[in-house]
């Protein structure tokens, strides 16, 4: 739902003597000023997940964009290794150096990578067909897999993302199909433990979409389209659900159309559907949400924006079962206020921080 537009297609440790020393370094540094020479606590169960178009920028803006991250305490980025550019040319040709920048930019701080695997080439999809649209052959998503575990491993990358929101048209056209999503899935899945058995595959994540048991022309309800999943076999091919439990300008009120609702608290809800398959010892990993500043009824003050943030980050991590929560996003993609999808950074187009952005850092930094 929130990644960029197709087109652009290790815990906190203690804070007694020298550890209170970095922190307190890194709470007083900016995320424009923020270098990479500066020490740092990353936390592992807190992220952002930068959308599509880490690997478009020049190495300098990508340095400070990194360096912000990091200073923040975020101890993963979930990136795009997005297909559709990489092998953009044909199956035998591949453009590596942006996305291979991105990755040894993110690890060489000390930050985890996840990578979301996604998005068709031209080549491989029904000539007309936007690269949201699924492979024509599913085995040649899955040889694409294989090779970006085996390039990355060695980097230190042991987390995958197989796809993005599969269940709406936006991600997955021209219509959600969980069977076929757990065809890919299940090819995906072998394809990466092939070459890095201890890697941790995550299901695509889920895009909030109304009440359970909706399906339109907008997409299926989440827990709908993970009910399909595993009647069409996916116990078995993931390590880890992804969700996206955005509910903005609302907040975290229950509601039951709420994506933030449906993780634990509907019936059925996230949980309950892992346990009745026998997997409710899996863990939910929150790979996007986050809370859009604005001058729209969608978006939220930046007041509001550091409060919604700070009672999503402390009900997560107080959850057994909540993996690693990614805030969408690190830094806003445009200027316009009236435009939501530029809106949702903890600092500003100009890295100029929002309290969000503060608020992120302090809750990182604290001991958990």
């Amino acid at each position: 739902m929130l990644h960029l537009r197709p087109q652009f297609v290790a815990a906190a440790s203690s804070r007694g003597g020298f550890a209170a020393a970095i922190v307190a370094l890194c709470l007083a540094a900016s995320p424009a000023s923020a270098g990479v020479q500066h020490s740092s606590l990353q936390n592992a169960r807190f992220g952002f997940a930068a959308g599509g178009n880490l690997h478009n920028l020049a190495p300098a803006e990508l340095d400070r964009y990194l360096d912000g991250v990091r200073a923040a305490h975020a101890g993963w980025v979930r990136v795009d290794v997005n297909w559709s550019v990489i092998q953009y040319r044909g199956r035998d040709t591949y453009n590596w150096e942006p996305f291979d920048r991105v990755v040894n930019g993110i690890t060489s701080r000390g930050m985890h990578v996840l990578a979301g695997i996604l998005y068709t080439p031209p080549w491989a999809r029904p000539p007309g067909t936007p690269a949201t649209t699924p492979p024509t052959s599913l085995a040649d998503y899955a040889a694409f897999a294989r090779v970006v575990a085996g390039r990355y491993a060695p980097l230190g990358v042991h987390a995958y993302e197989i796809w993005n929101e599969p269940n709406i048209p936006d991600f997955w056209s021209p219509r959600p199909d969980p069977a076929r999503y757990t065809q890919l899935l299940r090819l995906a899945y072998a394809a990466v433990k092939s070459v890095d058995p201890s890697a941790t595959v995550l299901s695509g994540g889920l895009s909030p979409h109304g009440f359970f048991g909706q399906v339109d022309e907008g997409g299926m309800n989440p827990l709908t389209f993970l009910e399909r999943m595993y009647a069409a076999g996916a116990r078995g091919s993931f390590d880890a659900l992804a969700w996206h439990p955005f509910n903005f300008p609302w907040g975290l009120g229950f509601a039951r159309w709420s994506a933030w609702s449906q993780l634990t608290r509907t019936t059925p809800s996230a949980r309950s559907v892992l346990r009745a398959h026998g997997d409710g010892a899996k863990k939910i990993w929150a790979t996007e949400f986050g809370f859009p500043t604005g001058n729209t009824s969608r978006e939220v003050s930046e007041a509001k924006q550091a409060r919604l943030l700070e009672k999503s980050l402390h009900d997560l991590v107080g959850r057994s079962w909540a993996g690693p929560a990614f805030v969408y996003s690190y830094r806003d993609s445009g200027t316009n206020d009236r435009d939501v999808l530029d809106n949702f950074g903890v600092v500003r187009y100009d890295y100029s921080p929002k309290p969000a952005y503060r608020v992120f850092q302090r809750v990182a930094a604290a001991p958990h």
